[in-house]
């Protein structure tokens, strides 16, 4: 259902660059149930929000059931969440 292989999320500033989530990997099947949890700032949000597709990851890999969803624009990721593909809780 969720397979995100070496996920990779960076925030730049003209002066730094914080590496939000760094070559992560995790699997998620049908039927699982994941807690997502660390300390402050250790990128909870971001991978939440890439899962939501509100987000964009920097590099790697984003599958959701089946479909490679990392390159998406913002209007198939809406697209996406609006369909019967990403109904999760059928």
């Amino acid at each position: 259902m969720i397979n995100i292989s070496d996920l990779e999320k960076i925030y730049r500033t003209e002066e730094v660059e914080t590496v939000a989530l760094n070559k992560m990997n995790i699997e998620v099947k049908e039927g699982e149930f994941v807690a997502v949890m660390g300390p402050s700032g250790c990128g909870k949000s971001t991978l939440l929000n890439i899962l939501g597709m509100l987000d964009k990851p920097d590099g790697g890999s984003f599958v959701f059931n089946g479909i490679e969803v990392a390159g998406f624009s913002e209007n198939q990721c809406s697209d996406l969440r609006k369909s019967a593909n990403c109904n999760i809780f059928s």
